[in-house]
């Protein structure tokens, strides 16, 4: 027994020194934010001062030196988050993660954004090409001169960090553009749909929806059917004489796209925001108020680098994205600005027909043309070292063909190319560059018209008074057909024309209303000449709720802005609560369940918090009408699609207008039974099913079904997923309110787990009250640094669930006080 006892007490004093040494190993790697180091390649002296939120206020004499300084400061907090981005742009994941992400790989090679980026970089101007390299030359400064002060994550995985390239920043900004795009997804969706279940039923399980406003760019005008889903007028694509998508390579391409974006943590389809902006005559300061959050998927670490950069006339402060040289969203001294996603439509799918004699060419009006084909390599992790995958790469007149991104592609799959913007990074460098100089509408403005791409709706409030709104981007102009399925790419009939001219895109100048509000909403009526959208649209309900809350305030405070940023009200929510009720008083049923269910709806005023009841019950019986009314028509492949490309919000909004369209009750109908059911049958059928489902998973007792018990935020770093950092590097779970329509919202992807795990949300929160520049307020979801063990890798997150915010003073003696480190960077003699 002593010997037994004696070797249990040696094991468990080993497992004790184990674990003290690498605790005291991650703790020495940890960055120093103080003192003087001498670094090459910048003009003066730079210094970085961290205020309580180790958020750095970065001061230097030139702009070129701001972003060497902007370079260094995200390579301390952000190093190894940033190599991951640049693997997943440049198509390098499997070098470190093996073949499971070889489709990724594929992926990136075939879309080329760092070959697209390689050939940006010969239109920079001089001046922008000395501003990207004064960028990168900081986060290298940082790599190749602290390498004690590395990531733990590059010793977990077994590999030195590369040096950054120029093409590796253009590479991450190409492929950020393309993750807020996903029409060409809901394209090949469509396809699949007709081709199982005929033109007609596709086209009616994936629609082109439209809710018929609020409308972003018409402030104050409400059309009489706002809210209400229809089907978009645009006519779709005129059926053609188009060749069958295989549907093995329609579910490996939407495949592909969910591994790279769950590597990246970028995954889903639902990237949204809400801004809104009010104009002086209804704040109490008499100044613009901007509030802006941003609604990302939940990452840790999070998706958003703050920052301060001051020095050759720039003030500005604000989010980026950790590699992305400038302010995303902030302000400086004269302008604000923030940003949501516009969801155009700027991808095409075309098939392609092969020369029967020669697959190396594809015809386009009547004559053969020769693929452009490029070679690209990829390097796989395999036992005893790297492997080498050699793709081949096809480019038609209309875009790569992304069939090689599967591996298994039937030979007489019809070839795919996908369009968008030619060189869409084109002029990103001269906006990051000139965005923080902006000091009006015009020069803001002007700002925009650089960026192709991402498309954002951007607002903007100034210090003189002025509030507006205004679209960016290249929207193509097409020749024929609404872009909302694959289009024959031989006949020439479905081109596109040309772009929207950038002064004929919408905006929104000082308007009677006072207030601009934008939540991912439509932007015109039918009246506006070009078409701008794709499938889906969010639904409306945060704008609509957003307005209702501004409507009829003349005093408004930031601490309004923050109440409306923390709102949990859903319409969404009392929409299918009065769809339940109004199927229970129709069915006039005697069953316990169905009375106690109601009894709870019958009272609920729509508050989605962690203790509400009503809210599991419509979230669930969601769920389950979802699967009564789809998963016994169309094959389980294609429901997996429907949920996955289609996503909750917009599945939801399909269930709205099948709810509401009478000439789409046969949707309700189950086949698998010799009566035809109606809507009130399968809601009180899909009722019940949520019920059991809540019974088993919370009990019999219903007063405990809170909502935050099955909804909650569990941020989950990269490698967070296997022991040991499963139980060490993740933040939660914690109980989370708000649904998928919330101005807060919470939203899952994964509908099968429970508790459900809220990924995708406000990821940042933005509040600029011009009377009182130094009170901005901004909060992002966990932390500035992304290593484990520092004070400020999770020093956020208690405070972005509880609605709180920590101040961004610009003033230097303000930053001063409660600073935290102070570090001089020098020129070397």
């Amino acid at each position: 027994m002593r010997i037994i006892r004696n070797t249990l007490i040696a094991v468990l004093l080993l497992l004790i020194l184990l674990t003290a040494g690498a605790y005291f190993y991650v703790k020495s790697t940890l960055p120093d934010y103080e003192g003087k180091r001498k670094v090459s390649g910048i003009r003066g002296q730079i210094e970085i001062v961290r205020d309580k939120a180790a958020v750095p206020h970065i001061y230097a004499d030139s702009q070129d030196d701001l972003a060497f300084g902007m370079g260094y400061v995200m390579a301390q907090d952000r190093l190894w988050q940033m190599d991951l981005f640049r693997r997943v742009a440049t198509g390098r994941l499997s070098e470190i993660f093996g073949e499971r992400t070889l489709k990724a790989d594929r992926f990136a090679k075939v879309m080329g954004f760092q070959r697209n980026a390689a050939q940006l970089l010969s239109s920079l101007t001089p001046e922008e090409k000395t501003y990207l390299q004064s960028f990168v030359k900081g986060i290298n400064t940082y790599l190749e001169s602290q390498p004690d002060e590395w990531p733990i994550e590059f010793s977990v995985l077994g590999y030195d960090p590369d040096p950054f390239a120029l093409s590796d920043i253009i590479a991450l900004a190409h492929f950020q553009s393309y993750a807020s795009n996903h029409n060409w997804k809901y394209e090949l969706l469509r396809a699949s749909a007709m081709q199982e279940l005929g033109e007609e039923k596709g086209r009616q399980l994936v629609p082109a929806l439209t809710f018929h406003g609020p409308y972003m760019a018409l402030p104050g005008f409400h059309d009489p059917r706002e809210g209400v889903p229809a089907v978009q007028q645009a006519s779709p694509a005129a059926t053609h004489n188009q060749h069958r998508v295989n549907d093995q390579l329609i579910a490996s391409l939407l495949q592909a796209d969910d591994v790279i974006r769950q590597i990246s943590g970028l995954h889903g389809n639902q990237v949204h925001s809400n801004f809104w902006i009010v104009s002086g005559k209804h704040s109490r300061s008499g100044k613009p108020i901007l509030a802006n959050d941003y609604h990302m998927p939940f990452l840790l670490p999070s998706l958003w680098y703050e920052l301060h950069l001051v020095g050759d006339g720039i003030d500005a402060m604000g989010i980026t994205l950790p590699g992305y040289p400038t302010i995303v969203a902030g302000h400086n001294r004269d302008i604000a600005w923030g940003a949501t996603t516009t969801g155009a439509d700027s991808q095409d799918v075309f098939q392609e027909k092969l020369n029967p004699q020669n697959p190396d060419e594809y015809l386009y009006q009547g004559k053969y043309y020769p693929f452009e084909k490029i070679e690209e390599q990829i390097s796989v992790k395999v036992e005893g070292g790297l492997k080498t995958e050699t793709i081949t790469v096809r480019i038609s007149r209309h875009g790569p063909i992304i069939n090689t991104i599967n591996d298994n592609t039937a030979d007489d799959a019809s070839p795919l190319a996908l369009q968008s913007v030619a060189n869409a990074t084109e002029g990103q460098i001269a906006f990051c560059m000139k965005i923080l100089r902006a000091a009006n509408w015009q020069e803001f403005k002007e700002t925009l018209s650089l960026m192709k791409a991402p498309i954002w709706n951007w607002g903007y409030a100034d210090v003189k008074g002025n509030i507006g709104f205004k679209i960016n981007g290249k929207i193509p102009i097409r020749s024929k057909g609404s872009g909302l399925e694959p289009v024959p790419g031989w006949n020439g009939e479905y081109e596109w024309k040309g772009m929207i001219p950038f002064d004929e895109l919408p905006e929104v100048l000082n308007p009677a209303t006072g207030y601009i509000v934008s939540a991912n909403n439509e932007l015109l009526d039918s009246g506006y000449p070009h078409s701008i959208f794709g499938s889906a649209f969010q639904l409306p309900y945060r704008a609509i709720r957003i307005e209702e809350l501004l409507q009829g305030e003349k005093n408004i405070t930031s601490q309004l802005m923050k109440r409306i940023q923390s709102d949990t009200h859903s319409e969404f929510g009392l929409k299918l609560s009065r769809t339940i009720l109004q199927a229970v008083d129709s069915s006039q049923l005697d069953d316990e369940r169905i009375v106690t269910l109601g009894g709870y709806l019958r009272g609920w005023d729509g508050n989605t918090g962690v203790d509400s009841v009503p809210t599991s019950i419509v979230q669930e019986f969601l769920i389950k009408l979802m699967d009564n009314t789809f998963s016994n028509k169309i094959s389980d492949k294609l429901y997996l699609q429907f949920q996955k490309s289609g996503n909750l919000n917009y599945v939801s909004g399909v269930l709205l207008l099948m709810l509401h369209d009478p000439s789409l009750a046969h949707w309700f109908d189950d086949p698998e039974t010799p009566a035809v059911e109606n809507r009130n049958q399968t809601v009180i059928r899909s009722l019940l099913d949520a019920h059991g489902s809540l019974a088993v998973l919370l009990g019999d007792d219903m007063s405990d079904w809170r909502w935050g018990r099955i909804h909650q935020t569990n941020f989950k770093h990269q490698l967070g997923s296997v022991p040991p950092f499963k139980w060490l590097w993740n933040i939660g779970p914690t109980e989370f309110s708000g649904d998928l329509s919330t101005v807060n919202p919470g939203t899952h992807t994964d509908l099968t787990q429970k508790p459900y795990q809220v990924n995708h949300g406000s990821s940042m929160r933005h509040i600029v009250d011009f009377g009182n520049l130094e009170d901005a307020s901004l909060v992002i979801t966990t932390g500035q640094s992304g290593r484990w063990l520092s004070p400020y890798y999770d020093d956020q997150a208690s405070m972005w669930h509880r609605m709180a915010y920590h101040n961004v003073p610009a003033k230097r003696d303000m930053i001063k006080k409660g600073a935290i480190g102070r570090m001089i960077l020098a020129p070397v003699p």
